[in-house]
């Protein structure tokens, strides 16, 4: 008997996660000695990313669900879309915890996407072009199952480095919220695995998202930050 496929991906998730713990981001985002400045600058980066990147994550998800077959049942098709209407504002929560630590509105909203969330985009609206949508449901599980980890796990410490709730709004919702969004999903995946073709595009969507987030966004979001941030590399794209 197969090994049941959540509990394959919830393995990726947690062996991934110890990968983050070992990151330089992770480290001084959680170490007691890192300065609040610091700690504050890395998150308007994490947070600026998020911005970038969503709007294009949710537009592909929705074409992606609009191509499962139409055998499926049609209350599966309405779970995957009231999701996607649950995530619908998430990129406006992560504009207003930038904007809470300092960041301009206009600048997000005006400047090309970091290279790093163009690839996350790319990858969303590549699943809609392959049409292989039982892919974005391995995909998703990166973001839903892992999300609700590090939100919990780093609020603490955020909180430490003097920032409250109009900077953490999208920390506090997520470290709580995610995990009725990772149950749904889990319940999708186990409930769909047995379609043709299935679990192998779901391991493979995970496979390859993994490969663009989280590491490749956070690391690009934390060098940026030692740099001085995004506003004052990239402030002429946005003029």
């Amino acid at each position: 008997m197969a090994e049941r496929l959540t509990d394959i991906l919830e393995c990726r998730i947690a062996d991934l996660q110890e990968r983050i713990r070992a990151q330089p981001i992770w480290r001084a985002l959680t170490g007691a000695d890192t300065p609040p400045a610091i700690a504050q600058s890395i998150m308007r980066e994490v947070y600026l990313e998020i911005v970038w990147y969503q709007p294009d994550v949710i537009e592909a998800t929705i074409a992606t669900i609009g191509q499962m077959p139409r055998s499926l049942a049609p209350r599966k098709v309405r779970a995957m879309l009231l999701h996607q209407i649950e995530e619908w504002d998430h990129g406006e929560m992560a504009l207003r915890d930038y904007v809470g630590l300092g960041g301009s509105e206009r600048f997000a909203r005006g400047s090309r996407p970091s290279p790093s969330a163009f690839a996350v985009a790319a990858y969303w609206r590549m699943l809609a072009h392959t049409r292989d949508p039982f892919a974005y449901l391995g995909a998703l599980y990166l973001f839903e199952g892992l999300t609700p980890r590090v939100t919990g796990e780093v609020k603490a410490h955020l909180e430490a480095k003097a920032m409250g709730a109009e900077t953490l709004e999208y920390i506090e919702f997520h470290s709580t919220e995610d995990i009725k969004h990772q149950n749904l999903v889990r319940q999708l995946i186990d409930s769909l695995a047995d379609q043709p073709g299935a679990r192998e595009s779901m391991l493979h969507g995970l496979d390859c998202f993994e490969h663009v987030y989280p590491l490749p966004c956070w690391n690009a979001a934390y060098e940026r930050a030692l740099r001085g941030g995004s506003e004052l590399g990239l402030h002429a794209l946005a003029s």
